[in-house]
């Protein structure tokens, strides 16, 4: 075990409308990724995607033959390049956790279209019912 203490992941708080935020204690700030996922653009995003996926096979490249080519492993070409990547990944991180976000959004929407259907057909089924009902009784009058 090790004497410093292991850091805890900041907790999600879930708001009355079910929304998720995470919540920094120290700061006490919020951020909601899912009003973010309102105003991006998913062709913008998935453009930033591709992008950076060729990026980041670049920059692979470039440390790849630089270390072929014999440059020490703390050489600064590396670590440079080493720090991109870094924040390609990162990127990469952030376009994930929006796409689940936005596919969560989909899913949640095509879940609540079956149940309006059910409610109206329901519905349309019970007005008809009591119309039926309706005649039968003024006919045994």
């Amino acid at each position: 075990m090790s004497s410093d203490p292991k850091k805890r992941k900041p907790k999600v708080i879930r708001s009355e409308e079910g929304k998720r935020s995470r919540h920094d204690e120290q700061e006490g700030r919020y951020y909601n990724e899912e009003a973010e996922v309102d105003v991006r653009d998913p062709k913008k995003d998935y453009q930033l995607y591709k992008d950076t996926c060729q990026d980041l096979q670049r920059l692979m490249a470039e440390i790849q033959d630089l270390k072929s080519k014999g440059c020490k492993e703390g050489a600064v070409e590396i670590e440079e390049r080493k720090l991109q990547s870094c924040v390609h990944f990162m990127t990469l991180k952030k376009l994930n956790r929006l796409a689940h976000i936005r596919l969560k959004k989909a899913r949640d929407q095509t879940h609540e279209v079956p149940i309006l259907l059910n409610r109206r057909w329901t519905h349309i089924i019970f007005s008809y019912r009591i119309s039926c009902m309706k005649s039968c009784i003024f006919r045994r009058r």
